[in-house]
């Protein structure tokens, strides 16, 4: 086993990721993508703890839904959040704005695949291929810290003699 092999994720990841915040609305989102010519992000919470990833197809799926589909996203978010129970009429003129209303915790995928930041790259390469992935977020303590792209993977093989 050579050095290589006992890097860790900490030591190959890449630190400056950019985040979605679950509660932004999927307009800032949009925005947000655009502006920094991204087409995914992982998603925190308010305490920085990983709950999901959001991509431009997700954004493309809730523009395809119809305004009955959408009236329903924001029903959910108004009976879980606000507490409050809008009548079918209400929430059909909401839809009409549901990109403002609707937020990224509707639109994201919240299973996400996630190793500790001392992973050895071996078992990180296992675990990517194993779930059919081109990226890995990485934590400490549940706290997005970094991520390992098959960049970050395939500059490490490039480096072995």
């Amino acid at each position: 086993m050579n050095n290589t092999a006992l890097l860790t994720a900490k030591e190959i990841m890449t630190k400056d990721v950019l985040m979605a915040y679950e509660g932004w609305s999927v307009k800032r989102l949009s925005t947000f993508f655009i502006k920094n010519k991204i087409s995914g992000a992982p998603v925190i919470a308010s305490d920085h703890s990983l709950v999901g990833v959001v991509t431009a197809t997700d954004l493309v799926n809730f523009e395809g839904k119809s305004d009955t589909e959408k009236s329903q996203i924001l029903k959910d978010i108004y009976d879980e959040f606000v507490g409050m129970n809008y009548d079918e009429k209400t929430m059909l003129s909401l839809s009409a704005k549901a990109d403002e209303n609707c937020t990224v915790n509707k639109v994201m995928t919240p299973k996400v695949v996630q190793i500790d930041e001392d992973t050895l790259i071996v078992d990180v390469a296992k675990t990517m291929l194993e779930s059919g992935i081109r990226r890995i977020f990485v934590t400490k303590n549940g706290i997005m810290s970094g991520v390992i792209s098959t960049n970050n993977m395939l500059k490490v093989v490039s480096q072995l003699s």
